[in-house]
């Protein structure tokens, strides 16, 4: 990912830290690390990690969660958890529901900077690579820079320093601009893992790249070089155009497609000169709207006849590109499946609404459906169409059922159906 600050006739990107068969863009989709399929038993299927603690020291132990279906004692019995990670533990794994496996992870004292992407393993085979890691971070060290926050302006932004740090370290770090000119102010601590400022383009900062660097007593522990990247304007005399996104990603024919356009330094009298072209069926004209120096908005009409599938977007100025983005939204087909999810939280002992939302769902569609989950302690009834993209149940929840995540099982004529926005409903303690 970048983001973009323009000043003076120039664009600053700066580069941010670790930030996610489909007919939406890949961003929608879960991304699941799968090895050796082989190995997993075919009614068990591993979604996702989850961490208690997201940054932690050497020394710290804390709660994960394995999420995914069918999970049961033989499974339960046949899994371990490798960290990767040199001093890096898991320990005291049960089985809490048939979609969730509860454990704590435990980070000893020779344990070493880093992200930590943990696998589960089968016969000594990794299996399923968490796509999310957990961050360790050794004292007076520093994991990353991120990039938190961009100003409208594109003069200056946030940033966040994930390190290690107590009221003795914080006064002996610092942290320097590789240039002079790439200003650093507004320093704040939140002990131990943050260090928060601000980073600010001086005037006359030429072409180019350049970082941040931080040292404890004049030392340098850490380089994120290159953070920022001085380029020309392509919009206008000051503006840059960074990222289009569409508001909702999943559309139908017909539809009003809606874009929203970030940047920075953009000025209103460029608005006139912008059209959106939308790639690979053409969609024809589009309407912009200024909303600041950071935000426009353009709109148009997805035609009837635009076939199923993925679409990117091209921004033009005066009829030459500004910006290609890949990816940007997706027309799904009718009796598509969004996710699942509950009309309000649940706890043991309760009754409420399941809802599957959709789109252009329609009643006979809907009677060729099967909900199921993996315990007999959720019930599911009435299960009935209530408008074109709302399918609704009802789901008493026992009393004697674990708190804890739960999937649910959408199937088709008796075929799985995928959800690519999530089927895992949690049943509140």
């Amino acid at each position: 990912m970048r983001r973009k600050l323009g000043i003076s006739g120039l664009l600053v990107s700066l580069a941010l830290g670790l930030a996610h068969s489909s007919i939406l863009p890949k961003e929608e989709e879960a991304g699941i690390f799968v090895m050796h399929p082989e190995l997993i038993p075919k009614t068990v299927s591993i979604v996702r990690c989850y961490y208690d603690l997201d940054v932690v020291a050497p020394g710290t132990t804390f709660g994960f969660d394995i999420d995914g279906s069918g999970f049961d004692d033989a499974f339960y019995k046949i899994i371990s958890v490798d960290p990767d990670a040199l001093d890096v533990t898991v320990k005291n794994l049960r089985l809490v529901t048939a979609n969730q496996i509860h454990g704590q992870i435990e980070v000893g004292s020779e344990a070493t900077t880093q992200y930590i992407h943990p696998m589960i393993v089968i016969k000594s085979l990794p299996v399923f690579r968490a796509p999310d890691p957990f961050g360790v971070v050794r004292r007076g060290e520093v994991l990353d820079i991120q990039l938190t926050s961009i100003d409208e302006t594109g003069q200056w932004g946030h940033f966040r320093v994930i390190t290690n740090l107590d009221e003795r370290l914080f006064p002996k770090f610092h942290i320097d601009p590789t240039n002079p000119m790439l200003e650093v102010s507004n320093i704040k601590v939140q002990y131990p893992f943050y260090v928060d400022g601000v980073v600010m383009i001086a005037q006359g900062l030429k072409h180019g790249q350049y970082g941040l660097i931080t040292s404890m007593n004049k030392r340098e522990i850490f380089r994120q070089d290159p953070l920022v990247d001085v380029v020309k304007p392509t919009v206008g005399k000051t503006g840059s155009i960074e990222r289009v996104e569409a508001v909702e990603k999943a559309h139908r024919p017909g539809d009003t497609l809606e874009l929203i356009i970030k940047g920075s330094a953009i000025l209103p009298n460029v608005v006139p000169t912008l059209t959106a072209k939308v790639e690979p069926f053409e969609m024809g004209a589009s309407s912009f709207t200024y909303i600041s120096q950071g935000r426009l908005t353009a709109t148009l009409t997805i035609p009837p006849n635009a076939p199923v599938g993925v679409y990117h977007v091209s921004i033009l100025g005066s009829g030459k590109v500004l910006q290609q983005q890949p990816n940007v939204f997706g027309i799904v087909p009718p009796n598509w499946l969004s996710m699942a999810k509950l009309a309000a939280p649940l706890s043991p002992g309760k009754s409420g609404q399941l809802l599957i939302i959709g789109r252009d769902i329609s009643q006979d569609f809907a009677k060729t459906l099967q909900l199921s989950t993996d315990t007999e302690e959720l019930q599911i009834s009435n299960f009935h169409w209530q408008d074109p993209s709302t399918l609704a149940a009802d789901i008493k929840v026992a009393s004697t059922i674990a708190p804890g995540d739960y999937l649910i099982h959408v199937a088709g004529n008796g075929k799985p159906l995928k959800l690519p926005r999530g089927n895992i409903i949690k049943i509140e303690p």
